[in-house]
């Protein structure tokens, strides 16, 4: 009698392993990576992909590093689009074996795209009107009066072989503001004082692109708006607009930065009406006279590789100089 009892517990203990998952007779599964490169170097980010058996059907990935447990199969990896630069080939082979418990990798290559980029400084402005930087040679001044804009006009040509591809410009502009005050004037009266106001219409571009990421800041350093920045008598001071412009290969435009405006008023960068410069002069205080020169960087995003840095900057422009007339 006990040994049919035991015969039966045995029939029972095969029958329930037999349906207990991971049970011997299931194949293990297989580890499949999918890694890129950009220039030879590890890149991660966002990309279309397909993996696919032999045996089987196919499902998409989009993004690297990426790694999935599949069958044991021969499996075929195929780039779809995305990704930085230009896609090369997929190593060490686009299909591979995937045994039991085994890794194959895939790696997506990439290499820059070869884009040369320039900027050239063309003028400076006074509320958008191009002007020399003095009205009557050395010696004399523009003076400004109330509501009025200091600009500077940039051209950026955005050269390369795949024309039309969209690029990322980031853009470092710089003024040097010098405060030579008054003739005949002395300390205490200095320094004067700017309010950053950092407004988003202060760097435009024709045609229209988008701007975007746009910083003020003072000696290198980020500055938030309404941000009192002195200007001592008779040092130099460093001012810099860095912002992001969308744009593509093959594109010419022209640049604007309202740098600085002599308002309408005292204290005002919070009205939006005034959100088209980067600086604004308090003008509670007695007139004086400063000058600015202004430069600007030009480099491109990530995918892209400038073929030729030297003329990412522009050289220094002519000095403008500048008298602010109380109110």
């Amino acid at each position: 009698m006990r040994k049919g009892l035991l015969a039966i517990c045995v029939v029972l203990l095969i029958s329930i392993a037999a349906l207990l998952p991971g049970c011997e007779g299931e194949i293990p599964l297989g580890t499949i990576e999918v890694k890129a490169t950009l220039d030879g170097s590890p890149w991660t980010g966002d990309v279309d992909y397909t993996l696919t058996p032999a045996t089987g059907s196919s499902f998409a990935g989009t993004s690297v590093d990426k790694t999935f447990l599949e069958d044991p199969d021969d499996w075929t990896c195929a780039y779809i689009s995305g990704g930085p630069g230009t896609f090369v080939n997929i190593t060490p082979a686009e299909t591979q074996t995937l045994d039991a418990e085994g890794t194959i990798t895939f790696t997506l290559n990439f290499e820059s795209e070869e884009v040369d980029v320039s900027i050239v400084f063309n003028t400076w402005s006074i509320n958008g009107t191009p002007v020399p930087p003095t009205p009557g040679g050395p010696g004399t001044f523009w003076w400004i009066t109330q509501d009025t804009v200091i600009d500077a006009h940039y051209t950026v040509n955005v050269g390369g072989n795949n024309t039309g591809k969209p690029v990322t410009v980031h853009e470092t502009m710089t003024i040097s503001v010098h405060n030579i005050g008054i003739e005949g004037e002395m300390p205490p009266a200095n320094p004067k004082v700017w309010h950053v106001v950092n407004g988003l219409g202060a760097v435009s571009t024709d045609p229209p692109l988008q701007v975007s990421n746009q910083v003020a800041t003072h000696e290198g350093n980020p500055v938030p708006a309404c941000t009192n920045i002195e200007l001592p008598f008779c040092e130099t001071v460093h001012l810099d607009a860095e912002c992001d412009v969308e744009t593509e290969v093959g594109a010419t435009f022209t640049k604007k930065v309202n740098w600085v405006r002599n308002p309408q008023g005292v204290n005002i960068t919070h009205l939006a009406m005034w959100d088209d410069c980067i600086f604004e002069i308090d003008t509670v205080q007695e007139w004086t006279v400063f000058t600015m020169v202004t430069t600007a960087c030009e480099e491109v995003g990530e995918g892209f590789v400038d073929i030729d840095p030297s003329n990412d900057c522009c050289a220094d422009s002519p000095m403008i100089y500048i008298g602010v007339l109380p109110w």
